[in-house]
């Protein structure tokens, strides 16, 4: 419970926004429409390459959000 927590937590302040919605409705789709050919290219399950996917988008929207509050664009 306290991981989840924290990661919702960090979910919230970084990546709450419509912007979030579409990236990951448009990974689902991607993984759904070239499923196959995905599985042929990478022997990995499609749910752990959408959670990968998903990790990845939020560490760079921390990234980026951190660094712009830190030269006061944000």
């Amino acid at each position: 419970m306290g991981i989840g927590y924290q990661v919702g937590k960090i979910y919230r302040k970084y990546c709450w926004d419509i912007i979030s919605i579409m990236m990951a409705i448009m990974s689902t789709a991607i993984v759904i429409y070239f499923g196959e050919w995905i599985k042929s290219v990478i022997p990995i399950n499609l749910i752990v390459l959408l959670l990968l996917v998903h990790v990845v988008y939020i560490g760079i929207r921390c990234y980026v959000k951190d660094w712009q509050e830190e030269r006061g664009y944000y």
